[in-house]
C-alpha cells in the first residue's frame, strides 16, 4: 500500500494537482486514496527525502515551493549532466533504444495529447536517454531535475507551451550519427531554448516572486 500511496501522491504533485506550498493532511490522504494512514506518512517521508516535501515544524507539511532561483539552477544542472548523458548514450545505445528514442521523441510532439502528457513525456525522453547511457545515479539526477521541472510546466498552461519540441527529433538524430560535439551542441540549444521560454512566462509577472506567485495571481 505504501507503493500505491507514493506513486499517487507523487502524480498528484507533478502534475500539480497539489500546488507549491499546498498543505497535506495524511488523514485527508488516507482517506481520498482509501487506505490507512500508516502508508500515507511512509510515501510523505520517502517524498521528503526525495525533496518534493517539505515539514515546517509546529505548522505541517507541505508540497515543496518552487522559486525562481531554483528554476535557474535546474536549467544550469540540466546543461552540466544532460550532453555528456547523450553522448554516453551514443557510445552505448543500441539498434532497438535508438528506435524507442525515436518514438519517445515522436510522441512527445503529439499535438493531440493534453498538457500534461507532453510534458511527462518530454521528461520520460530524457530520463530515457540517461538509462541508455548507463550510470544510475545520473539516471536519478535527471529524473529528479525533470520531476521538479515538469511541476513548473504543469502550473500554468501557458508555461507548458512552449515552442514546438523539434529539438527533441535533432538530439535523437544526433545521438544516432554518434558525434559527440554535434550532440553536445545540440542538447545545449535545447536546454536554453526551453529555460528562455520558461524564464519569459514567469519574468512577465514583475510582482511575483515564486511560481507559487504566479498560480496565485489567476
Amino acid at each position: 500500500m505504501a507503493d500505491q500511496a507514493y506513486t499517487q501522491l507523487k502524480r498528484e504533485i507533478v502534475q500539480a494537482k497539489l500546488r507549491p506550498g499546498a498543505m497535506l493532511s495524511d488523514s485527508e490522504l488516507a482517506d481520498q486514496y482509501g487506505m490507512s494512514r500508516t502508508p500515507v506518512r511512509e510515501a510523505i517521508n520517502t517524498l521528503r527525502r526525495e525533496g518534493l516535501v517539505i515539514v515546517r515544524p509546529k505548522r505541517g507539511t507541505f508540497v515543496k515551493p518552487i522559486d525562481f532561483s531554483e528554476i535557474q539552477d535546474l536549467y544550469a544542472l540540466r546543461k552540466m549532466v544532460e550532453p555528456e548523458a547523450a553522448v554516453l548514450a551514443s557510445e552505448r545505445v543500441s539498434a532497438e533504444e535508438l528506435e524507442e528514442l525515436v518514438e519517445l521523441s515522436a510522441h512527445s510532439m503529439d499535438d493531440t495529447a493534453d498538457k500534461a502528457l507532453l510534458n511527462e513525456r518530454n521528461a520520460q525522453l530524457h530520463v530515457r536517454i540517461a538509462e541508455v547511457a548507463g550510470i544510475p545515479l545520473l539516471t536519478n539526477a535527471v529524473r529528479s531535475i525533470h520531476e521538479e521541472i515538469e511541476r513548473c510546466l504543469n502550473l500554468r498552461k501557458e508555461i507548458g507551451r512552449p515552442e514546438k519540441a523539434v529539438n527533441h527529433g535533432r538530439l535523437v538524430d544526433a545521438i544516432a550519427g554518434r558525434d559527440a560535439e554535434v550532440i553536445r551542441t545540440t542538447a545545449l540549444s535545447g536546454i536554453e531554448r526551453a529555460r528562455s521560454h520558461m524564464m519569459n512566462v514567469l519574468t512577465s509577472h514583475s510582482g511575483a516572486s515564486s511560481v507559487s506567485d504566479i498560480v496565485a495571481e489567476t
